[in-house]
């Protein structure tokens, strides 16, 4: 019988590549060469003139592929294997990694409206959260692969403002391109959230106060935390939201706010475990019932 390794086992990851860019590809390709070969066999280009049949077979290419980029589904973070080991380490998320979050949200989290408007406007959301003072936005790691990731403001007004002056014309133009080429999802738009995102972006356009004033009375929105199905017992998740209460409470806010869906689908016991209260339940827009959960974040408890 061998005798045990004197040395502690070490965690090993194995990242199973897969191949989802392929299906924008394939989208990109089909529509670019439908729309050329129409253009092509209609009206005066049956002519051959060949500069116009040029020109138009260049335009057309390129708006279609703008179509096919926005109508491909994001391609899904490889699977991650976790075998044993260390606990994740927390950083903090880069710009470059949002790709990584617009892919992991749309498999993790795939109910939400964002969700919808397609990886380019996720990845230019996530963006706002790396960038802006307001918020934190943290990556989960283990032996240097990223497994989740959690996204906040710590204070919430103060980051709505922020975000409605700096990246507001960004993503109001990555969510009109979006809805543009999907007519159901813009009446939807229309019916349901239409007014209500309009008041939000008056109130972020008011006048600035002190910050005094704004971090008095504001709080700490726990937005989006996601961990790879293959590390959701390495600690990746609990990890992250110990981090983020930490930073809001070092930020002075008092009070941190999550939703989740109601029921078995939510994550309401994940939170629970870790001294969230459960609130009141809201219907969205589309009929999900949402579930509040808060935490007061106490200015004395140790880092």
């Amino acid at each position: 019988m061998p005798s045990p390794s004197p040395f502690p086992r070490q965690p090993r990851i194995r990242a199973v590549p897969d191949g989802p860019w392929l299906t924008g590809f394939a989208v990109t390709a089909a529509f670019a060469a439908l729309a050329s070969y129409g253009l092509h066999h209609i009206g005066p280009l049956e002519e051959h003139l060949s500069v116009a049949v040029l020109l138009a077979l260049i335009a057309t290419s390129l708006v279609a592929m703008s179509i096919g980029a926005a109508l491909a589904p994001p391609p899904l973070p490889a699977p991650v294997v976790v075998l044993g080991g260390r606990p994740p380490v927390i950083s903090d998320l880069a710009a470059e990694q949002a790709r990584f979050c617009a892919a992991l949200h749309a498999s993790a989290l795939p109910h939400g409206f964002f969700v919808s408007l397609g990886p380019r406007f996720l990845r230019r959301y996530y963006r706002s959260f790396t960038d802006s003072p307001h918020a934190v936005a943290l990556m989960a790691c283990v032996d240097g692969h990223p497994v989740g990731f959690l996204v906040g403001p710590v204070r919430a007004r103060a980051h709505r403002r922020w975000v409605v002056r700096n990246r507001g014309l960004g993503l109001a133009f990555s969510a009109v391109a979006a809805l543009s080429v999907r007519p159901g999802l813009a009446a939807q738009f229309a019916r349901t959230r239409f007014a209500r995102y309009r008041k939000a972006l008056g109130r972020g356009a008011d006048a600035e106060v002190p910050a005094s004033d704004v971090q008095a009375g504001d709080v700490a929105v726990l937005s989006h935390v996601a961990v790879l199905p293959g590390a959701r017992h390495t600690g990746a998740g609990t990890t992250l939201v110990t981090s983020f209460e930490r930073a809001a409470r070092d930020a002075g806010t008092r009070i941190a706010y999550l939703t989740t869906i109601e029921g078995r689908d939510g994550a309401g016991p994940f939170y629970e475990r870790l001294g969230w209260s459960c609130g009141p339940i809201h219907p969205t827009p589309e009929g999900r019932r949402m579930q509040e959960w808060t935490r007061t974040l106490d200015p004395e408890a140790k880092a």
